[in-house]
């Protein structure tokens, strides 16, 4: 990693920040920072992610905060499981078929049909159908190839929008945005008079329940169902895929993950599934979860805020008002002061200690964003992770394609040049890994 300081300049009045004092500056819970118009890019209707009015933002996440609680969270454990259950099937019949998996693509069908369960009870059908079969994942990724782009040039939002309607007609997100209100039409229809409701709970239903009770507004539903679909599932399926990677890349600390999950199913501590209460209880899942977020947050930009009246001096510099400065979490991450000088080295050991040593560095994590602005969703992307990533490593081996060539960076918000796929090669733990493959997902959208 080059160190350039806790100050870097990236852009005209654009500044990333790492100084953890200055952090808590940044995105405290006050209010004196806003969102810049960076996240104006994305495009479609303001919602709970792009709103740059911190008042709208409290209102709009106060509304529905309580749905993703990890009290709320647990009761879609069912769903996961489902979804989980599914994934080792495709596993089991890819190692069948000695056939090479790009883990990246797969893992995305994984997480978006997760969120379809959970949100609309009815997935999306992309591990069966192996693609993107709504063009949702295409249009995330471009609505966040967008936001890359033209968030750093907000002059020519404005032009490209209407260029890009003349060209290609439409409005930005408008699949997501037609597919949440077909699914809200869909459980009207079939939850109106006598009809029997699901038998799954789901946010949908939980959501539209709050509607009706005139404690919410129909802008609300999409926020949640929305923000679901749009950052729920791309953010969970880089945090697998990165989590996959790491452990199989270190057969040392995937060796101790599968220590500890047979020994405490050997000691009735754990089922099969197993449930977030008994992970709870796993700490070296834990740590294998936080190093893998740490070692590869999904989001590979700094999140801009802007400086408030008056100006304000940070990291021993001063910035003007108006001038955008924000963090970015891999040079967060990868910070010797914060992680110590082995930050560059995946070891969930580093989480093992007692929990007065780890305070410090469990604060600076930057996985999620931070303050009031940090991400409502997290309990979905850690839910999938505790409860997936046990039922993997306990049936399955894997062999990486090309085992001398490193996994190239990965992510979200960034530029499309950084999206890149690895693929490796199932096989049951019982049996020998296949010799020759044939490729099972391709890197179409990658």
């Amino acid at each position: 990693m080059m160190r350039k300081g806790p100050v870097v300049r990236v852009g005209p009045k654009r500044y990333s920040i790492i100084q953890p004092q200055d952090i808590k500056t940044i995105y405290d819970f006050s209010g004196k920072f806003t969102k810049s118009n960076y996240y104006d890019a994305q495009g479609g209707s303001e919602n709970l992610f792009t709103t740059r009015d911190n008042n709208d933002h409290q209102d709009r996440r106060r509304k529905v905060a309580s749905l993703y609680s990890m009290s709320a969270m647990v009761t879609y454990e069912d769903a996961i499981d489902r979804m989980t259950a599914l994934c080792m099937k495709k596993l089991d019949q890819f190692a069948q078929e000695k056939c090479l998996i790009s883990v990246p693509n797969f893992m995305q069908y994984y997480a978006w049909d997760v969120i379809g369960e959970i949100t609309f009870d009815q997935n999306f059908g992309m591990m069966e159908n192996m693609g993107d079969t709504q063009g949702v994942i295409k249009e995330i990724h471009t609505a966040n190839n967008n936001m890359a782009r033209l968030g750093l040039l907000p002059e020519l939002q404005k032009p490209y929008r209407i260029l890009e309607k003349l060209l290609f007609g439409g409005q930005p997100m408008s699949k997501v945005n037609n597919y949440v209100q077909s699914q809200c039409q869909r459980y009207q229809s079939a939850n109106t008079g006598p009809k029997m409701k699901s038998q799954y709970d789901t946010f949908l239903r939980k959501i539209l329940e709050l509607e009706a009770a005139h404690k919410v507004e129909f802008k609300n539903v999409f926020d949640t169902c929305g923000s679901n679909i749009g950052a729920g599932s791309d953010t969970t399926g880089i945090s697998l895929s990165a989590a996959i990677y790491y452990l199989y890349r270190n057969p040392d600390k995937l060796a101790k993950l599968r220590k500890e999950i047979d020994t405490m199913a050997a000691e009735g501590r754990i089922s099969n599934p197993v449930t977030y209460q008994q992970a709870k209880d796993m700490p070296y899942l834990n740590g294998v979860i936080k190093e893998t977020l740490r070692m590869h947050p999904a989001v590979g930009t700094i999140l801009p805020r802007v400086v408030p009246k008056g100006g304000m001096t940070l990291g021993g510099y001063y910035f003007p008002e108006g001038t955008h400065i924000g963090t970015n979490a891999w040079p967060l991450h990868y910070s010797e002061a914060v992680y110590g000088p082995d930050a560059d080295q995946y070891r969930p050991e580093r989480w093992l200690g007692a929990k007065s040593e780890l305070g410090y560095k469990e604060s600076m994590m930057f996985a999620f964003g931070g303050g009031s602005r940090t991400c409502i969703g997290r309990n979905i992307t850690l839910l999938e992770m505790t409860k997936f990533l046990p039922q993997l490593v306990r049936k399955f081996d894997f062999r990486f394609e090309n085992e001398e060539k490193p996994w190239n960076l990965y992510f979200t918000v960034g530029p499309e040049i950084l999206h890149r796929t690895f693929y490796l090669t199932a096989s049951l733990i019982t049996k020998q890994p296949p010799e020759t493959y044939k490729y099972a997902v391709s890197d179409s959208f990658i």
